[in-house]
């Protein structure tokens, strides 16, 4: 029993670590270290062998991926091909449902595969000019990038090439669509909690006379929106998206080839906004050197869990549970996600340790894509998060302020819309 206390103190030490705004490298060596000295494991082995090996083999499965994909969402955002769909989005749906058309704007590039990150820069400025016309409070600015971006439309929806979506592949076997008919109406599902909740706080502000103020740096940025994706016709800007899904989902193209392909139909329709291609290659190599590092390291950490005692331990008591096994599977994988403040951290760690386990159980695999997608962006936006901090920092605001509505998107909304996933599962398969 110590032992499985052991590893549950070592995730809260990552948790706190990260929560306190220590690099998550450290945090995972750190944690590792602590773990090996109180599971009596040798400190050496641990890390050189245990932890590298974990790390390296993430890296070495994935770093291609985030490459082409960071690549991807830097030639969308600086044409101004992302900022100009977002623009006609807003635009279609006009001041009264402006709340929607900001969702929606997120929804359509997370599913095209450009980063969290990418989406949040690229939409602030023109989410400041839209919530400017609406009259509506800039706290809610964060919330509805969140409920975007972090959301369905990466986890819920097959076909998307975001990292999170392809991260089951090399344990599984399985493609980008996967348990589409779960995703499906789950991520309808919960598409619709968020634009009922959304529009309710709109309403709410409204009803309060609570509207849109600016500062000096919200003036800064609304004159770069005026920039934004002028000129560009938002159908041509969604050429290069479509054609990353087409071959990705309908002709069944590797995700590398797809990816690559979108950035160079990019490259062709929007060549004149096309500048410093040295640097935006270069900034895309670090984006991908940062973020495989930064989740292979998580996984190292973990494992080195999955050599300790106490995940012997646990992983018995997990499998011997009196309740349906995807329950099990997907409370790890939220979990692990919550711990490490990273959605594919948490679904890496738990697929590497407990999917051979769960396939061997005759549970399908298309079923732990999905189902471990689903629960991995439950938990994985808590306060302590990387990209929930660096979204309430670019927006000028506090947790205080615009937390909630981050919350309610994407944890609260996420985690039930997992539960109605794995009873459709249970059920129908």
């Amino acid at each position: 029993m110590l032992s499985v206390i052991f590893v549950i103190l070592t995730l809260a030490l990552v948790m706190f670590l990260v929560f306190k705004k220590v690099n998550i490298v450290i945090a995972s060596i750190i944690a590792s270290i602590v773990l090996a000295v109180l599971d009596r494991q040798d400190i050496i082995t641990a890390m050189t062998e245990t932890f590298m090996t974990g790390t390296a083999n993430y890296v070495k499965n994935f770093f291609l991926l985030f490459f082409v994909s960071a690549l991807f969402g830097k030639m969308m955002e600086s044409t101004g091909a992302a900022a100009a769909i977002a623009r006609g989005l807003a635009n279609l749906l006009g001041e009264k449902f402006a709340i929607l058309g900001v969702l929606i704007a997120g929804m359509v590039l997370c599913y095209g595969g450009i980063s969290a990150l990418v989406i949040a820069f690229t939409m602030y400025p023109l989410t400041l000019a839209v919530f400017k016309r609406a009259n509506l409070p800039r706290r809610l600015i964060p919330g509805a990038i969140a409920a975007g971006c972090f959301t369905f439309a990466a986890a819920a929806l097959p076909g998307t090439p975001q990292t999170i979506n392809v991260t089951p592949i090399p344990y599984l076997g399985t493609t980008v669509i996967a348990g589409a008919s779960i995703g499906i109406i789950c991520g309808v599902i919960g598409i619709a909690l968020i634009f009922v909740y959304m529009y309710w706080e709109t309403a709410r502000a409204k009803t309060a006379g609570d509207g849109f103020a600016a500062d000096a740096a919200t003036l800064e940025a609304l004159s770069r929106a005026d920039e934004a994706g002028a000129g560009i016709n938002p159908l041509l800007a969604l050429v290069p998206i479509l054609v990353v899904i087409i071959l990705l989902v309908g002709l069944k193209v590797n995700v590398l080839v797809s990816m690559l392909t979108g950035s160079a139909i990019c490259i062709l329709l929007f060549y004149k906004n096309v500048k410093n291609i040295s640097g935006l290659l270069a900034d895309s190599v670090q984006s991908a050197m940062s973020a495989a590092i930064t989740t292979g390291c998580i996984v190292g950490y973990g494992s080195v869990v999955s050599s300790s005692t106490g995940y012997a331990t646990l992983s018995a008591a997990l499998l011997s549970l009196d309740a349906p096994p995807l329950i099990s599977y997907g409370l790890t994988t939220t979990i692990l996600a919550g711990a490490a403040g990273s959605g594919t951290g948490g679904l890496a760690i738990a697929l590497e340790n407990l999917a051979p386990q769960y396939l061997e159980m005759g549970i399908s695999a298309e079923l732990l894509h999905r189902i471990g997608c689903m629960c991995a962006i439950g938990l994985d936006s808590l306060p302590h998060c990387g990209a929930v901090v660096v979204l309430l920092t670019l927006a000028g605001m506090t947790h205080k302020d615009s937390y909630k509505q981050i919350f309610v998107t994407t944890v609260l909304i996420t985690c039930f819309v997992a539960a109605i996933g794995i009873a459709l599962a249970t059920v129908m398969y």
